[in-house]
């Protein structure tokens, strides 16, 4: 019980979107269940649940880390529940997704866990990260490299469209922590201290976080406005490839052709699905990210997401055709890789 328990406090600095950490682990006598969270996933930002996925996915691989850092295997088993969007994205129920059990005895590997670093300010590439990175994912993941320039735009066009619809901007408002008034400042979220905003307008925007009627009204706001950034957008031209970058980009994507998925109408609703594929996929994908995270942490380099940009179709549709990824191509997550200029802020953690 005790090697669970410690391995599940490792676990917990495993990433979320958002910083919501939506998992649950339950500790039975020889295994740990893995569920989702009543209150921690986003229902209206992740409506096909593949950012929890990812992130139940990404703890699974940090508790694996840990156990082999006491000398122990994990064997992990998913459950049904995995591809139930009830459980995943609405969290209606706690039916568990995973069974993590302890295995035999392995070779002690000492872990990264607590020097995993998000941060979205200034970073110098590294340069060789994503040669060695590919080696630690399966051969059905590529790490697709994007300009700076293009990812820029699509962050800003991502941006813009999300917000444009009804209860996106509400829901982040409702995850954003401006303020150490905030009851949830120290627990979860996105801080200002993350987001690195100056206080001055932290402490302008905090209110905005807190009281309902001020950030329904906000959002109000922000869904013109992010119509109006969008329709602008639109008419600008894909920046050209090659543009000196202070970073790694780069798109974490499933080749869904070097997976057995089936043939016919079998492969046609998988790749009709929400997720466009097996939710037992994304989890594995969700496992190689958290791998490739723990590489970048050995090597003192910080991970900034962006979510954004595959939360809208719109700005998806202009990444596929950007790099040129046919329809069974699925890219999951996008993200800037580097060494960070200043000392990145801790994101909260729940414990």
């Amino acid at each position: 019980m005790t090697d669970l328990r410690d391995i599940v406090a490792a676990a917990s600095s495993a990433p979320s979107a958002h910083n919501t950490q939506p998992w649950e682990a339950r500790i039975r006598s020889d295994a740990i269940e893995l569920g989702v969270a009543e209150g921690r996933t986003l229902r209206v930002g992740d409506p096909t649940g593949r950012d929890t996925v990812l992130a139940l996915g990404a703890w699974t691989e940090a508790a694996a880390a840990a156990a082999r850092a006491r000398g122990r295997a994990l064997d992990v088993q998913t459950l049904p529940a995995l591809a139930d969007p009830a459980v995943i994205v609405r969290a209606e129920r706690r039916d568990p997704v995973a069974r993590l059990t302890l295995g035999g005895e392995v070779p002690v590997q000492r872990t990264a866990l607590d020097r995993r670093l998000t941060y979205r300010g200034a970073v110098r590439r590294v340069p060789g990260f994503l040669e060695a990175a590919s080696a630690v994912v399966p051969p059905w993941i590529r790490l697709v490299p994007i300009a700076a320039g293009d990812l820029r735009r699509l962050s800003a066009l991502g941006t813009a469209d999300t917000l444009t619809r009804p209860g996106v901007a509400e829901e982040l408002a409702s995850w954003l922590r401006l303020s150490p008034q905030h009851p949830r400042y120290g627990l979860d979220g996105l801080s200002d201290r993350v987001l690195l905003l100056p206080p001055r307008l932290a402490a302008l925007a905090a209110p905005f976080t807190r009281r309902r009627r001020l950030r329904d009204g906000a959002a109000r706001v922000a869904r013109i406005g992010g119509d109006l950034v969008r329709r602008v957008l639109l008419e600008v031209p894909v920046q050209a490839a090659g543009e000196a970058a202070d970073a790694d980009h780069f798109v974490l994507v499933v080749e869904s052709d070097e997976l057995d998925l089936g043939t016919g109408a079998a492969l046609t609703r998988i790749l009709n699905s929400p997720l466009g594929l097996p939710a037992e996929t994304v989890f594995e994908a969700g496992r190689a990210l958290m791998r490739v995270w723990l590489l970048a942490a050995e090597r003192g380099i910080a991970f900034a997401p962006h979510s954004e940009v595959l939360d809208s179709a719109l700005a998806q549709g202009e990444l596929q055709y950007r790099l040129g990824l046919g329809r069974r191509t699925v890219p999951l997550f996008v993200t800037s890789a580097g060494r960070p200029l200043a000392v990145p802020p801790r994101s909260p953690r729940l414990g």
